[in-house]
């Protein structure tokens, strides 16, 4: 097994007297961190931790969460950084090349097909080509696709009505046309 490469998305800060870790997160990153169970902590030397966020929450402006695993708080102060990361996934899996031409349903309208799927920095995106040819760019996340049909080849969408107004589409009587800005 190789070792996976990954990308630095923030740095842990100090814990306080209830077991909450400071984090503090890239700009760039937050909205992809909000919903992580799952990251590795790189402490100096090329310590890594896997560890698993167990709670989260907000408090005046900062972000806390407490991990599943033991040991982090001590590991901590042994270093003067800790630094959050997340696997960096460039080479395209099996599974996001399967994606590739497949069409693409949201609410009962053909809009397009899967034709480049890439990685942003927070997860992958897919890119839709519609007949109008106007590309509509799709994270591919949960929030907006649907759980896969066994009997079905083509990806059912929800939630995409603030994503396709803002390419300036829209649905209207069961067919993709373009809208007025």
């Amino acid at each position: 097994m190789t070792a996976p490469h990954l990308i630095g998305i923030g740095r842990l800060g100090g814990q306080d007297s209830k077991g909450w870790h400071h984090v503090m997160i890239k700009p760039s990153h937050r909205g992809a961190f909000d919903h992580l169970s799952e990251l590795y902590l790189i402490f100096e030397q090329d310590r890594v931790f896997y560890v698993t966020i167990s709670d989260r929450k907000e408090r005046d402006k900062k972000s806390w969460v407490k991990f599943a695993e033991d040991g982090i708080a001590e590991e901590r102060k042994l270093h003067r950084e800790v630094i959050l990361a997340i696997e960096d996934s460039l080479e395209p899996e099996e599974a996001e090349e399967d994606l590739l031409g497949r069409d693409v349903v949201y609410n009962d309208t053909l809009i397009g097909c899967v034709v480049d799927v890439f990685f942003n920095g927070a997860q992958d995106v897919l890119v839709l080509a519609t007949d109008l040819d106007i590309d509509l760019l799709v994270p591919h996340v949960d929030y907006y696709l649907l759980p896969a049909r066994a009997d079905s080849d083509v990806l059912h969408m929800q939630n995409l009505d603030e994503l396709m107004a803002a390419s300036g589409l829209g649905i209207v009587d069961g067919h993709l046309v373009e809208t007025e800005e």
